[in-house]
Formats: structure tokens, sequence, C-alpha cells
């Protein structure tokens, strides 16, 4: 998928004054990065949140800063959203500015793909890592990782992050021990199978939302929210 682009102009307007801003569907921004000074901007949340729905924090998203006739192109990775804490619309958001010819890290989804057998005999799949961290070109950050589970036919099978498959230019930086996935069995199930005790399965960890500022916000939205 190539890189999603989002509208976003120069910012003035700071601090406590920024709810003006909010009021007319506008979110402040800021972009910083590697050679260059932190840059105030805002975009429509509109448009953000259709950016966030398909990039997400992982996929590269093209900034046309329009400054009066002139447009500038930068290319960011969405580093941090701080939502409202109950209304959740985004109250701010952290531009990471890329270099494209110099390697980062990021962390990429993991989807299961497939069917277990194993499932069938009364086993319950969980997804220990919901994500990995691999390091590569801004243009090569894959969308997502794949993992096949239709192989597991028993307990005692798991998928590491060692068994992961990545496109070529893409390494995978987590630790290769880690579980993707593990087989564990119910108390009924257990017994069926002859296990001797147990084994409770852990809840699947959720997919964890960056509410938090960043570095780069500063504390211009260092305010409370109605």
């Amino acid at each position: 998928m190539g890189a999603l682009e989002l509208k976003a102009q120069p910012r003035s307007v700071t601090g406590r004054r920024v709810k003006r801003l909010r009021a007319q569907g506008l979110v402040p921004a800021v972009i910083y990065g590697p050679g260059m000074t932190t840059q105030a901007v805002q975009v429509r949340e509109h448009d953000l949140e259709r950016v966030l729905r398909h990039a997400g924090f992982t996929q590269l998203v093209t900034l046309q800063i329009e400054d009066g006739s002139t447009v500038a192109s930068e290319n960011v990775l969405v580093r941090e959203v701080q939502r409202h804490p109950i209304k959740r619309y985004p109250l701010h958001v952290d531009f990471y500015r890329v270099v494209m010819t110099e390697k980062l890290r990021a962390e990429v989804p993991v989807h299961l793909v497939g069917k277990a057998p194993v499932v069938t005999e009364g086993a319950i799949l969980v997804q220990d890592l919901t994500a990995v961290e691999v390091e590569c070109l801004p243009a090569d950050i894959p969308e997502s990782i794949e993992v096949d589970v239709s192989g597991l036919t028993s307990a005692s099978q798991s998928i590491t992050v060692a068994d992961l498959s990545v496109p070529e230019g893409v390494e995978i930086v987590s630790d290769p021990e880690e579980a993707i996935v593990s087989i564990v069995y119910s108390r009924a199930a257990a017994a069926e199978v002859g296990e001797e005790e147990e084994t409770v399965a852990p809840a699947a960890p959720g997919e964890p939302e960056v509410i938090g500022k960043g570095k780069a916000a500063e504390a211009e939205e260092d305010e409370e929210e109605e």
C-alpha cells in the first residue's frame, strides 16, 4: 500500500488557544524528526481519522503542508495521538518525519490466518503477541505480518517470533523466542485428552491505543478538557 496523503497547514495558535481550532474541526499537531526544527501544523479531524484507520502507527503518511500558494511534502509516521479521555476525539498528534534512505524501527501488527485443527479438540488458541518490532527502510514497512495457524495440531506446538516470515529487506528485532501463538486447554478438554492439570488461558492482549503525548507536543496541550 502506498503512502496515504493528509493535508495540513502551518499553525500559529498554541497553548490554551488551541481550543479554538478544535471548535473548527481542526486538530493541532507537530512534525519532528532528524535534521529539522519541530514544526507546528494543524489537520482536519475528519481527514486525520480516515488516515488513522488505514495507516495506524506503522504506515507512511505524506503530509501536504499548504502555506498560501506553496505546498511542501513530508513523509511521516504517526507517532502518538492524544485523545479526549471520555469523548475520544483527537486532541493532539505527533508526526515523525522519516528519511526514506535511512532504516528505522516500527511495530507491525500480527494477524492470524487459517484454522488450527487442535481447536476442534476443545483447545483454546491464544495470541500472545499482537505486534512485533521490525527494522527496515520506511517504504518497506509491512502493513501487517500474517501467521498461518493451520499447522497447529497438538497442545505441544506453538509459533514463535523466529517462525515468522517477512519480506526481503525487513528484519525482525523482537526476541525470536517470544511466543506469537500458544495453545491451552480448558478443564473439561484437559480431562478428555488426559492432561493432569488445568491450564488457564491468559486474556488475549488488546491492541493498545496511545493516548499520551510525545515529547514534541511540549507543554502547549497541558490543559483540562470539558
